[in-house]
């Protein structure tokens, strides 16, 4: 099935993604760590230590989308995808606390004056730092769109945190060189530690909206209700739309009033068609349906035998059909 398998292409992109996050933070960590250390700087110390962070979080991150992607059990009906969703709240944890950090020491700094002992070579280490961080933030950030992964959107933002406050540090060092204010230094590891803090606020936010299971967008509800509206007349109204996400995965259930006259077979084909074509719209989504009966006085009364007629031809999504708008130009 078409749906099926661009669910197991998203869930190797994911997984195949959070690998190559925990290496690069692992690469860029060690890099800075040493230099940092080598230069007394703690605008570069104050970022290996954010990519020490990374490491943390993109192995959390692996680990739980990992986990995610485990098929439902007996224990667990609904599947595991909170699990990468209660990543995404430990990762943003984790960076809201590496920012707390940085602010505390370079307070710190400011009071005892201390100063970098060697410029040029974290000039060059941060400069390529900026670079491969801004590539590894928007390869991250595509897959994370792609696939839906919340887990792998907060790994991206937090790598283009690193673009930004690298920026900050790099042009900390190169006044530094230039004028030799001591203050330049701790002063901008006290506006990037700020700044990751600021980042880590709305991906808890949103983690923590998926956890107690808020409603999608209202753009895609919108858009859930637009497919389904495109059914009429095949189906006579729906209501109890319910939206919700867990961890890449979304959820959808609504009733559908299909018309009385409909045997079991044809109003069941009705749902399938619908909810097929919710899920390939959405993505990688689990869609349920409940099927009313229109009352006594069905509004679309005239049309049955027509609209029945249809609902037998109906072919899966994606597929040459008969479009169930166009079902009044019969």
């Amino acid at each position: 099935m078409a749906v099926d398998h661009r669910k197991e292409e998203m869930d190797r992109k994911r997984i195949g993604t959070a690998r190559f996050s925990v290496g690069s933070a692992t690469v860029l960590a060690v890099t800075k760590l040493f230099v940092g250390v080598a230069s007394g700087s703690l605008g570069i110390l104050s970022s290996a230590f954010d990519n020490l962070a990374d490491i943390l979080m993109s192995g959390v991150n692996y680990l739980s989308i990992k986990k995610s992607m485990e098929p439902a059990d007996s224990s667990h009906p609904f599947g595991h995808g909170k699990v990468e969703t209660l990543g995404t709240v430990f990762m943003s944890v984790v960076v809201a606390l590496t920012g707390g950090w940085i602010v505390w020491e370079g307070i710190s700094r400011l009071r005892a004056g201390i100063v970098p002992r060697s410029v040029d070579v974290g000039l060059v280490v941060m400069a390529l730092s900026v670079a491969a961080s801004w590539y590894i933030s928007e390869r991250i950030r595509k897959a994370g769109e792609e696939t839906g992964s919340s887990a792998l959107k907060a790994d991206s933002l937090h790598f283009r945190t690193d673009v930004y406050s690298g920026g900050g540090i790099l042009a900390s060092l190169l006044l530094y060189r230039v004028t030799g204010w001591k203050w330049l230094d701790p002063g901008v590891a006290l506006v990037v530690g700020g700044y990751i803090v600021s980042a880590a606020v709305p991906i808890f936010r949103e983690a923590l909206g998926d956890l107690v299971d808020r409603s999608l967008s209202p753009e895609t509800v919108e858009e859930i209700r637009h497919i389904i509206e495109n059914h009429r007349p095949m189906i006579v109204d729906h209501h109890a739309l319910r939206t919700r996400r867990s961890g890449s995965e979304k959820h959808v259930d609504f009733h559908v009033v299909v018309c009385r006259r409909s045997n079991l077979h044809e109003a069941h084909q009705v749902a399938d068609h619908l909810e097929k074509e919710v899920a390939q719209a959405l993505g990688n989504a689990h869609v349920v349906t409940h099927i009313d009966p229109c009352g006594l006085e069905c509004p679309e009364k005239d049309k049955c035998l027509r609209v029945l007629d249809e609902i037998r031809k109906f072919s899966p999504p994606g597929k040459e059909q008969n479009v169930p708008g166009n079902v009044d130009n019969v």
